[in-house]
């Protein structure tokens, strides 16, 4: 990430690479003290944002302007939309399949701004978080009408998942995906990942992967 010049007036930093391992934690002009030591637990749960890596809270904070301690309503946020996690990451809202929270600038419905107890700031294990929204007859039922990844009725998911072992993220992408339904063109094993090619069909669909050829199913 790039280096960020912040001058406050009475206070702080200035040209600090805020993952150098120089501390650069921001520090309120009025009280003269650390921004973390009221806000404790932005920072102490052991997945920390990496914008907080530092414990510097400007990347995404005002923090000068007035007196915070008297106006709490100071310091705020700078944008309450996703813009402001665009300025650091990919804006991925273009892609051919978009997962729906990214539409609707809605980052925060899986993740935590500034800290959480799981990998990626996340409110649940990574292994949970899909059936936070969806259910899990997604997975479970062996047949099923109910959803369009299925060939006749045997629920393809199922087959994927409950047989097999494969988690969801392997192939789907969680922000978003160059092909349909989130598919990822890789999966995520690193060097073992395998490369996903998927199509649509008007009943169905056919996937080539690197671990098997070839295969449509079909709604019937």
């Amino acid at each position: 990430m790039k280096k960020m010049v912040i001058a406050l007036s009475l206070a702080v930093l200035g040209g600090l690479n805020y993952h150098s391992h120089v501390s650069a934690a921001t520090i309120d002009a009025v009280s003269g003290k650390p921004c973390y030591k009221c806000h404790a637990s932005k920072v102490n749960a052991p997945f920390v944002h990496s914008g907080l890596a530092e414990r510097e809270c400007t990347p995404c904070h005002n923090a000068s302007g007035g007196n915070h301690q008297g106006n709490r309503a100071l310091y705020a946020v700078k944008d309450k939309s996703s813009k402001i996690c665009y300025e650091c990451h990919d804006n991925k809202s273009n892609e051919k399949s978009v997962h729906p929270p990214i539409q609707e600038n809605d980052c925060l419905g899986c993740h935590a701004p500034h800290a959480a107890n799981f990998k990626f700031q996340l409110g649940v294990p990574v292994t949970k978080l899909c059936f936070e929204c969806h259910e899990t007859t997604l997975v479970s039922e062996k047949e099923t009408t109910k959803n369009s990844f299925r060939d006749g009725t045997t629920n393809l998911h199922n087959s994927h998942v409950e047989k097999n072992g494969i988690p969801c993220l392997t192939c789907h992408d969680v922000h978003a995906s160059s092909q349909l339904h989130l598919m990822r063109p890789k999966g995520t094993n690193g060097k073992e990942a395998v490369t996903i090619s998927y199509t649509t069909t008007p009943k169905g669909g056919n996937c080539t992967v690197s671990c098997h050829d070839t295969l449509g199913y079909e709604r019937k």
